[in-house]
């Protein structure tokens, strides 16, 4: 049995192609030789050319990876459907030019670096916490702590920047406007203020619990300081495995200060096992113990850092993971396959992955009671097998 929704493959529609064509975009950031472009290579697999380049420079561009989520249920299911096709989710990842202390308060960072900053929904920060003499640190000294407040500091200078140019226009706009456009600018000003305030006193804007009316408020600012932030400790071998390495240590009262999950990572180590071919790869992690990589486990980071999860359609021609936001009710969830589908919702055939797999088939799960009948506004959960009807 399919339990991919059907639909007409000949109709073309817009609103479906926007949701297949969008990546969920996530920026590797970090100061000069942080180490960031060997982390970038490990989790893509790719072999960016790994050296210090400085986001001072107005043509530096990006390395740019699309990676897949590791997912084992969804192996699972492709092993029981054996579908022409399995699509995992995604990620696009912008391994953008190395930031340099105190950049965005002397000249601000260069229009290309900002671009590539904005567009992205979150931030990994790599931070060096590795000793390589071959590659010195930029202030002498490696010093993960300080290296983590610093680039900290430049994101929220550059939206200290943005909100005072736009506290500079306000007032002029205000006394041009009347009635319910007044009474925007005005409750725009009044939040910008408070966003002064914090900025000022170095909190990152990610800290702020904003309601709806307010995103609304803010939304074409897109703030550096608000994005999820994943900080990113590239230790070094000796450290693997070491939850008490001195520098992890350093590291975890700052980021659990600023709201920012901590996670380590070995860089070169990592970057030499995604560079191995898939035989290599497998006897090289038998042989070490390894169950997961830090690669995967560092794109599953970056991926719950949105609070996303994954549904699955399932079936003989594919077996697709859908990412949706935590609590999206089950019409919004059945829009990312078809507009269609939203639109002539009727119910949502439901069998958790874990049923699933503990029954076999959806048949022997659906016997067993455990595939239900779901209306518009069931919240869709993490790992839930759906076959949509609807009817247009």
């Amino acid at each position: 049995m399919a339990l991919a929704a059907a639909r007409d493959p000949t109709r073309v529609d817009e609103t479906r192609l926007l949701f297949e064509q969008r990546k969920m975009k996530v920026g590797i950031i970090g100061l000069a030789s942080s180490g960031k472009t060997s982390v970038f290579n490990a989790v893509s697999g790719g072999t960016a050319e790994v050296h210090s380049f400085s986001g001072a420079s107005s043509d530096a561009e990006p390395n740019i990876a699309v990676v897949t989520v590791p997912d084992t249920r969804q192996d699972w299911l492709t092993g029981l459907y054996k579908p022409k096709k399995t699509s995992y989710a995604t990620v696009e990842l912008f391994d953008v030019a190395g930031v340099v202390p105190g950049q965005s308060a002397k000249d601000g960072f260069s229009a290309q670096l900002l671009t590539h900053l904005r567009q992205v929904e979150a931030l990994v920060h790599v931070v060096r916490a590795f000793d390589n003499p071959a590659v010195p640190h930029p202030n002498q000294t490696v010093d993960p702590l300080k290296d983590a407040e610093l680039l900290e500091l430049e994101l929220i200078l550059a939206d200290l920047a943005v909100v005072e140019k736009r506290l500079g226009k306000l007032d002029a706009e205000i006394g041009r406007k009347k009635g319910p456009e007044k009474t925007l600018l005005e409750a725009e000003k009044e939040l910008l203020q408070s966003f002064h305030s914090d900025l000022t006193s170095e909190k990152p804007l990610r800290q702020r619990q904003l309601n709806e009316e307010e995103m609304k408020l803010i939304r074409g600012f897109t703030f550096l300081s608000q994005k999820p932030l994943l900080v990113v400790a590239n230790i070094d071998e000796k450290d693997i495995g070491k939850e008490d390495a001195a520098c992890l240590v350093a590291l975890r009262p700052f980021c659990e200060s600023k709201g920012m999950p901590l996670f380590a990572f070995c860089g070169k180590t990592e970057m030499e096992i995604a560079q191995l071919d898939e035989s290599e790869r497998k006897e090289f992690l038998s042989a070490m113990g390894i169950q997961e990589t830090g690669r995967d486990k560092l794109v599953k980071a970056a991926y719950r850092l949105l609070n996303l999860i994954a549904f699955f359609t399932v079936g003989e021609d594919e077996v697709k993971a859908w990412t949706i936001t935590e609590g999206t009710p089950a019409q919004e969830a059945a829009r990312k396959i078809h507009s269609d589908i939203a639109r002539g919702f009727i119910r949502a055939e439901v069998c958790g992955y874990d049923m699933l797999q503990q029954h076999g088939s959806w048949n022997a799960a659906k016997d067993k009671g455990q595939v239900r009948l779901e209306g518009k506004e069931y919240r869709v959960h993490d790992g839930d097998c759906i076959n949509f009807r609807f009817a247009v």
